[in-house]
């Protein structure tokens, strides 16, 4: 018991003589410990978020490069000049205000003075350079910028809603790359996070060739949500997975004419053709314009299921044959429509493919619609690599001329009302339906 006491008797003097010498380091080292632990669970949160953020691991199909990635990944991560309204109308973004003057061939834009750079630098009219032929853009100063133009565009405005982005795909948006693979020039896997908005979850796209792929990479726990696909398969029915489905407004599907071909380059072929089209389980298209486009007009030639119209069209050229080339995405939709050209007395048959040859007879594949109503590329006669249906007509060709020239909005409606009615009674094109995409996502 002795030698326990003086144990601890020589211990507490240790301990004494150490506090006198060391007191003022010891209650520094104490006050800051105590600061310190109180910091610590303040900021926690934060640190919780900018370390630990949730992340969603998404797959995408399709090919893609750095400069040509989904519109949907592009907007978050920057903008363009303008944005596009619902009804395809240009609406502010990067310029908060623009005039039009010299008949349409100059426009003074004036930037946001509060949208600034991932990198911490403000955007100024210096940055601002969409390299697009024949169309100058010179800085006024560091927020306003002139552009001009060698001969009106009406659809200018949309066309600079096209995302700018600083070297190392750096932007001014929400989200900023922060990760990035390719293969060759294709981007395989990308790595979004919060440009300054901690909360944002980080977001992982692996980019797959096709949705079969994609739906596999599901399957075997590779991702957790696959975006805008044609069909979900069997995962739909999968336990934890939830389907989120929309319709691709801005995309229609239809049937193409090749009208080098001499039995389709009848008019009243096409007509008894579209006649012919059965009803599918989705709204029926009628016009080459968006329904929600602010130049649509419903004043055009549709084309409902009608059996004895289209036969008393066809009259006595029902001997021909006729091979319907399509996608697998639509094979079952050509193979309806095939089904009811036979039925009419024309033997058809389906081809799936994976481009579209230059020598097809029918085509049944999707189109994404502009936001403007500008359909120039599609169908005037010079545009041999766009107007895949070798359409000519001098109408048209003036129609779509004036439309591009025209900035007055009301003219430009009467432009495009009369270019969608000449171009469904001439039926180069019947169009069938906005495609409805599905998003799969795997519940936590």
């Amino acid at each position: 018991m002795m030698e326990i006491h003086r144990s601890w008797r020589y211990a507490y003097l240790v301990i004494s003589a150490l506090l006198r010498k060391y007191r003022i380091a010891l209650v520094v080292g104490l006050l800051v410990g105590i600061a310190g632990s109180i910091g610590f669970f303040r900021f926690l949160p934060i640190i919780s978020r900018y370390f630990f953020r949730p992340t969603e691991h998404i797959a995408i199909v399709g090919e893609f490069t750095p400069t040509t990635l989904p519109m949907s990944i592009q907007k978050r991560v920057t903008r363009g000049l303008t944005d596009i309204a619902p009804d395809g109308s240009a609406i502010p973004a990067l310029a908060t205000n623009w005039e039009i003057s010299q008949e349409g061939r100059e426009y003074i834009f004036t930037l946001d003075t509060t949208a600034v750079w991932h990198t911490g630098k403000t955007v100024t009219s210096a940055d601002i350079n969409y390299n697009i032929r024949n169309v100058t853009f010179t800085p006024l100063d560091s927020r306003t910028i002139k552009v001009t133009l060698e001969e009106p565009f009406s659809p200018f405005l949309t066309l600079v809603s096209k995302p700018i982005f600083q070297r190392g795909l750096r932007g001014v948006g929400e989200y900023k790359v922060s990760g990035i693979r390719l293969n060759g020039d294709s981007v395989v896997y990308l790595k979004l996070t919060g440009a300054s908005n901690m909360s944002l979850p980080n977001l992982e796209y692996r980019f797959y060739r096709t949705e079969a792929s994609a739906i596999l990479a599901y399957k075997l726990g590779n991702v957790d949500i696959v975006e805008d696909i044609a069909g979900p398969g069997e995962i739909s029915g999968w336990a934890n997975t939830t389907l989120r489905t929309h319709t691709k407004n801005d995309r229609i599907v239809a049937i193409y004419f090749n009208l080098k071909n001499p039995f389709l380059g009848q008019k009243s072929v096409r007509q008894a053709l579209a006649y012919a089209v059965p009803q599918f389980d989705v709204p029926r298209v009628q016009s080459p314009i968006s329904s929600s486009s602010w130049a649509y007009n419903d004043r055009v030639r549709t084309y409902a299921f009608d059996r004895e119209r289209a036969q008393r069209l066809l009259g006595e050229s029902t001997n021909g044959e006729l091979i319907i080339t399509t996608f697998s995405q639509y094979l079952d939709t050509a193979q309806k429509i095939a089904e009811s050209w036979s039925a009419l007395g024309i033997r058809t048959v389906v081809k799936v493919e994976n481009a579209v040859p230059d020598d097809y007879q029918v085509l049944i594949s999707a189109q994404d619609i502009p936001p403007d109503p500008d359909q120039y590329p599609f169908w005037h006669q010079t545009q041999e690599q766009t107007n895949i249906t070798g359409y000519e007509n001098v109408k048209i060709d003036k129609l779509l001329e004036d439309g591009r020239r025209e900035l007055d909005p009301e003219k430009r409606k009467v432009i495009y009302a009369d270019f969608a009615r000449y171009l469904t009674e001439d039926v180069p094109v019947v169009f069938l339906y906005h495609p409805t995409l599905y998003t799969v996502r795997r519940s936590k």
